[in-house]
């Protein structure tokens, strides 16, 4: 049996071979859908899926890696290794299980945690026809965190006001401030755009063949950069009230899960991709669950994600700066440890059958 480090890849390209071989290998049905654009040596870009089960079973279990591009490394090793080790065979009744590879592939090519617009995916689910959320503290801040010169003095001063912010307000004031998602400022981070990226596009289009027929659907999306390394927390996001809400512990269990159901008033978490995914599938009773895993500390992730963004504006992405820039961004989010990899590979395979038992239990 294979060790579970080697289904990691080192690039997209590779972890896109990977798949795709895989996939044929274990006789899914397979489907390609062409990003427009090309690759950072003029590859080829696709959302891939594979899909196993019937096509139009009550239940149907999905996963979805590199939301969040530069995350997408444990998402494909959990696909492939998932078909690698023959898990397929042993479907419950009226089950589907749909694989949706690399589902920001651009984000994925480039090792970037955004779309080709500087889009943040997971903030880009809102209904564009209402007014965007606001997030004024973002905006005092931007300065500051995507400073315009990437040199030991402009960090500093840069750095100097954020640590004013935490000292006034807190960490998790700043937290909530950078992570919460921004709809103003195209240049920064965790901008969630002005329209339905190429990625959100694709990512229903898919879901809507493959859950007409469905009864209920769970997904799981993969991510890494917050929390204790190593350590796999399931973050359950959606509106109160709505089945996947309420029935969390039921599909998910008790271990690792957090809950964290939005009220009725408008805000950020409306961009979040399974909040949208959830309002698009609807009235189909529908499960998502975020699955986060820690990397490394909260500000090397920062530090990594501010110096990319910089890059890309700023930057040379053919200068020795940005090949360590990208080094770290992909430390920062894969880290570069068997042991880590066996272990939010094992983390991963324990969550995904008891999220196919939860679903098969309903």
């Amino acid at each position: 049996m294979t060790a579970p480090h080697n289904y990691f890849a080192s690039t997209y390209g590779e972890a896109r071979q990977k798949f795709l071989a895989t996939a044929e290998d274990a006789g899914a049905v397979v489907t390609n859908n062409i990003h427009p654009l090309k690759g950072p040596t003029g590859e080829e870009l696709a959302l891939d899926v594979a899909a196993f089960g019937p096509l139009d079973a009550e239940r149907v279990f999905v996963t979805m890696s590199a939301t969040h591009g530069g995350e997408g490394f444990i998402g494909s090793a959990a696909q492939v290794g998932w078909m690698d080790e023959d898990r397929y065979r042993d479907l419950p009744d009226n089950t589907s299980v749909i694989l949706m590879h690399a589902v920001n592939p651009h984000g994925f090519a480039w090792l970037r945690r955004v779309t080709e617009g500087n889009v943040d995916l997971n903030r880009n689910f809102l209904d564009y026809a209402e007014p965007t959320p606001q997030n004024p503290e973002y905006d005092k801040l931007h300065g500051a965190i995507c400073p315009d010169d990437w040199t030991d003095s402009a960090l500093a001063e840069a750095d100097s006001i954020l640590e004013s912010y935490v000292e006034e307000h807190g960490q998790k004031a700043l937290n909530r401030v950078v992570m919460g998602g921004q709809f103003s400022r195209p240049d920064g981070l965790f901008y969630g755009g002005t329209a339905p990226t190429w990625s959100r596009t694709t990512i229903l289009a898919t879901l809507d063949a493959h859950t007409s027929d469905a009864d209920h659907v769970a997904l799981i999306d993969f991510h890494t950069g917050l929390g204790p390394s190593g350590h796999g927390e399931c973050y359950i996001v959606g509106d109160e009230g709505e089945p996947g809400v309420e029935k969390a512990n039921e599909i998910w269990g008790t271990d690792g899960v957090t809950v964290l159901a939005a009220s009725g008033s408008r805000s950020a978490h409306d961009g979040y991709n399974l909040t949208g995914i959830g309002r698009e599938l609807a009235p189909t009773p529908f499960y998502g669950n975020t699955l986060e895993f820690g990397s490394h500390p909260l500000d090397v992730v920062y530090r990594a994600l501010r110096a990319d963004n910089w890059l890309h504006l700023h930057g040379d992405l053919n200068s020795e700066a940005a090949r360590s820039i990208k080094a770290n961004l992909k430390e920062a989010f894969s880290p570069d440890s068997a042991e880590w990899r066996e272990t939010v590979y094992t983390r991963s395979m324990d969550v995904w059958y008891r999220g196919m038992a939860g679903l098969a239990g309903l």
